[in-house]
């Protein structure tokens, strides 16, 4: 028996606990998958995505902590180590010294467009297979109504 079924309700607290549970092991899924084919992790593949939509002169390395929810000096390594797989680089801002952009890079481009396209084809295969269990389909099929545009109640 479920912690779910012992309670006799499955209130926010118990959706936000399965929901947590649920993306963490897709989380993992796709982690591996990056890191096998891509040789990069998800917070990586999330700044490439960011950069790539970003203004062409680049992003200040604040604003990609921001959107990325990392801290500064978590995206400050993680700008590094895409430093040094040459997917970005850092750049100053000619009207404030003090400030950091980073670019992208065409190799970066180039990465992270791949890995998008085979993140969304991973995680439309792993959600598939998550509308089958039972623990997952009812999660599974608010986040696609929600993803289709739909309000959900």
């Amino acid at each position: 028996m479920s912690a779910d079924e012992r309670a006799g309700s499955t209130g926010e607290f118990d959706l936000w606990r399965r929901l947590t549970l649920m993306v963490g092991q897709l989380n993992q899924s796709l982690e591996r998958m990056l890191a096998s084919e891509y040789q990069i992790s998800l917070p990586e593949l999330a700044v490439l995505i960011e950069l790539r939509h970003g203004h062409e002169r680049g992003t200040r390395v604040q604003e990609l902590s921001n959107a990325v929810g990392l801290d500064q000096s978590s995206m400050s390594r993680l700008v590094t180590r895409l430093e040094n797989k040459g997917f970005t680089a850092r750049v100053s801002c000619d009207h404030d010294r003090r400030g950091v952009y980073c670019m992208l890079t065409p190799a970066g481009a180039e990465c992270g467009e791949r890995a998008e396209a085979s993140c969304r084809e991973e995680l439309a295969g792993l959600l598939d297979l998550a509308s089958f269990d039972d623990r997952w389909a009812s999660l599974v099929a608010r986040f696609r109504h929600a993803a289709a545009g739909a309000v959900l109640p």
